[in-house]
């Protein structure tokens, strides 16, 4: 059996009855703005506690902007600045990534080939264990070509395998209402996928909603559970807490 790795996030790892089983590539979907990013940079953040190495690559944001953002929404986690001092936090952003995306010889599409070779030489010289790419969708958006696009996305997959790391990867979804989840083709290609919604709620406000669709290896939670974003972390709040609170 394999080891479960905790993301040290409240509610996930109870969700997930322990952890994301060792080596699983795990997608975390949502609109803009549902806190993909933050969830992801946590997972990094309580792993490096553990004296894990953790790896963000980003395809859109550059890295002082993903420290930051992090900074200011995690305002509790004081020693962030340190951790990537320390190179336990490794942040590539897009102002490192954007030489991996190249046009191809008709100049009409994009080809990520370079990309993909480039994350398994980073992982390498990291020594990274667990990883983050945000976001695959900017991949799906410039390739015109689907079936190009799924072999590329297979590629990824398989070099995260093949270098033996616990990866979280952002995308995008069409809809970030519940009742209007499509599932997207690459979905039957990852391990997990944990789906980040904003429903409506009372008087036009919108409420943030996290569910496991999907954890290969291991048992998990259905519930629809609410979850909020403070200083100290992302907070999911189960049925048990949320009566605790009533």
């Amino acid at each position: 059996m394999r080891e479960r790795i905790e993301t040290g996030i409240g509610g996930i790892d109870r969700m997930l009855y322990g952890g994301i089983p060792e080596g699983n590539q795990i997608v975390i979907a949502g609109g803009p703005g549902s806190g993909k990013t933050l969830l992801c940079f946590e997972y990094l953040y309580n792993n490096a506690i553990n004296g894990q190495i953790g790896l963000f690559i980003s395809l859109e944001e550059d890295t002082g902007l993903i420290i930051e953002n992090a900074k200011e929404a995690f305002s509790d986690f004081k020693d962030i600045d340190k951790m990537i001092a320390d190179k336990k936090i490794v942040v590539h952003g897009a102002n490192d990534t954007r030489s991996y995306i190249q046009r191809d010889a008709q100049g009409s599409s994009y080809t990520f080939g370079k990309f993909v070779t480039e994350i398994e030489s980073l992982i390498e010289s990291t020594n990274a264990t667990r990883v983050v790419i945000d976001s695959v969708s900017i991949i799906k958006l410039l390739m015109k070509d689907p079936f190009e696009y799924r072999n590329t996305s297979m590629s990824l997959v398989a070099v995260l395998r093949r270098s033996k790391v616990t990866a979280l990867l952002t995308m995008e979804i069409e809809s970030s209402e519940k009742n209007k989840l499509i599932f997207q083709p690459e979905f039957f290609i990852y391990d997990g996928i944990i789906i980040m919604y904003s429903s409506a709620g009372e008087g036009g406000s919108r409420i943030p909603t996290m569910e496991i669709i999907k954890m290969r290896g291991s048992n998990h939670s259905f519930a629809t559970v609410p979850y909020e974003i403070t200083a100290g972390g992302i907070n999911l709040m189960l049925l048990a807490e949320r009566r605790a609170d009533g």
